[in-house]
């Protein structure tokens, strides 16, 4: 079936490579209307149109979106459809390791037994995730992600960097942890965690406020 990619950025063209090392063949970029523009890495770059029934029902697609919330929105608008879900062979992968649709594992790392990806994750290069570890859709790992055993990421967190969690912390649904933060505790939901040991960020109010 035709595999096509939804967004031409950084992380499509990453897609992209992953795609070529497991020895498939991509159709095209699609973006969404207002951002078309030249071909890149050789394929063309067309308007995705929601509303064009036997475009979606006669291809694979991948959300290449880095945003969380963007690529749930864009899951959304397309409703039932057949999503690809890209694992690079670099990666290692160990046994009772369930990838849901539409992953994006993108290089090296590895993910070593009884572990759950939902739809939709994006697992960027040299994460390493241990056992018993379960990520929610449409959640985000930075490169160089370490995830002890038994942590719960939820739906749509968003982890920065080099971010190392501990045995058994809850990363809270739609939460940030910035980038090189080392999590020991819990994370409440929607909540931004930055630091060693992670803490929740405080904004400073203006001085003449």
């Amino acid at each position: 079936m035709t595999i096509r990619i939804i967004g031409a950025g950084g992380l499509g063209r990453e897609v992209h490579a992953a795609l070529l090392a497991m020895g498939l063949e991509v159709d095209s970029f699609l973006v969404e209307r207002g951002f078309a523009s030249g071909p890149v890495q050789n394929l063309p770059v067309r308007e995705l149109a929601f509303e064009d029934h036997d475009e979606i029902v006669n291809a694979e697609f991948v959300i290449a979106v880095g945003d969380n919330k963007a690529r749930l929105r864009i899951a959304e608008q397309l409703g039932p459809t057949s999503f690809r879900t890209v694992i690079h062979p670099a990666a290692t992968i160990g046994p009772q390791v369930k990838f849901g649709e539409g992953v994006m594992v993108l290089g090296t790392g590895s993910f070593t037994t009884d572990i759950k990806i939902g739809p939709h994750v994006l697992v960027n290069p040299g994460c390493n995730i241990s056992h018993d570890c379960i990520i929610g859709a449409f959640a985000s790992l930075g490169p160089g992600t370490s995830l002890a055993g038994r942590v719960t990421i939820e739906e749509g967190a968003n982890l920065g960097v080099g971010v190392v969690v501990a045995p058994g912390c809850v990363i809270g649904a739609w939460s940030t942890v910035g980038a090189g933060a080392v999590v020991v505790r819990s994370v409440e939901p929607g909540t931004t965690v930055v630091g060693v040991p992670a803490r929740p960020l405080v904004r400073r109010q203006p001085d003449h406020l």
